[in-house]
């Protein structure tokens, strides 16, 4: 009966702690990271745990990991990115295009968490 609790306060963990991060800790990150005059924000850092968390998630979820195709999505992302930039642009701009590029992958990052905080939600 003990380790179903701690399951569940582990899953609920697991739920909001990506929210958690956003709402209470990106001010005090980019005011850190703006003294060091750098543009570094919390969710440039939150990416890896993201992809982690998506690891996890869908493991507990589909008893398979979802990682290699959400490489393959983020990977494709990127060319058609970069393509997209150079036809556009005529030119491409490497340090816009990786910025561009790294809020884009946190933006699918976050919704792939959710919607796998979602799945595991209704489907266990």
């Amino acid at each position: 009966m003990e380790s179903g609790t701690s399951l569940m306060i582990g899953k609920v963990i697991l739920y909001c702690l990506p929210l958690i991060l956003l709402l209470f800790f990106s001010k005090s990150i980019r005011n850190h990271f703006k003294r060091q005059q750098s543009t570094i924000k919390l969710p440039d850092l939150m990416i890896p745990f993201l992809i982690i968390g998506i690891h996890i998630l869908s493991m507990l979820t589909y008893e398979f990991s979802l990682i290699p195709y959400f490489l393959i999505f983020i990977f494709s992302l990127g060319i058609i990115l970069l393509v997209w930039t150079a036809v556009k642009k005529g030119e491409i701009l490497y340090k816009s295009f990786f910025k561009m590029y790294w809020r884009f992958v946190f933006i699918s990052s976050i919704f792939t968490y959710y919607g796998l905080v979602l799945a595991n939600i209704f489907l266990t």
